[in-house]
């Protein structure tokens, strides 16, 4: 089972001003061994805090599996944290991409808090009263996608899964990487073609936990997740493809590659807090009202200068985000509209920039006990 720390002991009073009790806690997940080169994609369950919470925070990174009681950080430009995703096993998000659990069981951008790279510089935190209700009824996993870039040939190819770095064998024509040529422990190409155990290095995912246990106090979130590669309209042909390649610039006669979709919300609400999840090479995201253009958020990538932990160059280490928030009505469209560089990237390949990069906005929304509709006039939007 996950390994549980108590270093960030739960506060036991109100704070100043009356502020209502929040308690926090730093887990560990168990113990991941990798050689140079190697992959890990699987879930793995993790503990969380018991019994019915309202999460209002969360963050999470990879550290050394040593003696700190804390964890230390491990540079991406050693093991680059491809994606974590956390998530209950029964109990997911509100959409955009469920539908197809209703219909084989297989969930999509199910997850309820994940990134990528950018973890250290992008964590979440929800205002008062707002908070993600939880209780311990259903399992807590991490869908956790690590890899070892030591001693690697191509380190962007192998972090960005090129099917001819990992050798994992393509499952359809034309497929040239992604999640699908990342396996559960293959291993990219490496300059060394012997290790030994002493080559092999320990990893856990850390994350933190902050919550409230006055349940009746908390306007419940409800987490949506947009995904640029399809749109809510709940059919095979619009099905969310998670990832999706970047053309070169020789191939588009443009440096920047746009790709967009749209979603149609089915609720009435607030959006109270999102972000983005890119991959190298991105720009930005930005979601906009379809019926007038306006852009409600918009996540920049933020890329490493230097070579310190959380700065890595070349790296996206943070996204920008909209804790501001907006209002939505139900059957309101919005567009989700995500920009990559096509210049630079993979020096191996001619056609394609880079592969199996993502575009997603994540959303915690409030639902609204009065609901109002478009059209009506007290339904107006602000």
């Amino acid at each position: 089972s996950a390994i549980t720390l108590f270093a960030c002991a739960m506060s036991t009073a109100l704070v100043a001003g009356g502020k209502p009790k929040e308690f926090n806690q730093i887990f560990f997940s168990p113990s991941i061994q990798l050689l140079p080169g190697q992959i890990l994609k699987h879930p793995i369950d993790i503990d969380f805090p018991p019994g019915e919470i309202a999460i209002t925070g969360f963050t999470a990174d990879l550290v050394f599996d040593d003696d700190s009681e804390i964890g230390n950080p491990v540079p991406l430009t050693q093991t680059y944290l491809h994606h974590w995703t956390v998530q209950q096993r029964i109990n997911h998000n509100s959409g955009f991409c469920d539908y197809e659990a209703k219909r084989t069981g297989n969930l999509k951008l199910s997850y309820l808090f994940g990134v990528g790279s950018e973890s250290r510089g992008t964590p979440i935190a929800f205002e008062s009263p707002y908070g993600l209700v939880v209780n311990d009824s259903d399992k807590w996993a991490v869908d956790l996608h690590a890899i070892d870039l030591r001693d690697t040939i191509d380190p962007l190819g192998c972090r960005e899964c090129l099917c001819q770095e990992t050798g994992v064998k393509p499952r359809r024509k034309g497929y040239i990487g992604g999640l699908a040529c990342c396996e559960d422990m293959t291993r990219c190409r490496t300059h060394s073609t012997s290790y030994t155990k002493d080559d092999i290095v320990s990893y856990r995912l850390r994350y933190n936990v902050t919550w409230r246990e006055d349940i009746e106090n908390i306007t419940p979130l409800y987490i949506f997740v947009m995904d640029v590669t399809g749109e809510l309209s709940h059919t095979e042909e619009r099905a969310c493809m998670i990832e999706y390649d970047i053309p070169r610039f020789n191939n588009t006669g443009s440096e920047i590659y746009r790709r967009n979709s749209t979603f149609f919300f089915p609720q009435d609400g607030r959006i109270i807090h999102a972000v983005a999840h890119l991959h190298s090479g991105a720009m930005f995201a930005e979601a906009s009202r379809a019926s007038s253009g306006e852009v409600v958020c918009r996540g920049d990538a933020i890329y490493g200068t230097g070579t310190t932990v959380g700065n890595e160059e070349g790296y996206v280490v943070a996204i920008s985000q909209c804790p501001e928030g907006w209002q939505v009505r139900k059957g309101e469209a919005f567009n989700l509209d995500v920009f990559y560089n096509t210049t630079g990237g993979l020096t191996t390949r001619s056609d394609v920039s880079h592969v199996g990069v993502m575009g997603y906005m994540w959303m915690a929304t409030a639902r609204e006990t009065t609901p109002k509709r478009i059209g009506k006039k007290t339904g107006a939007q602000p």
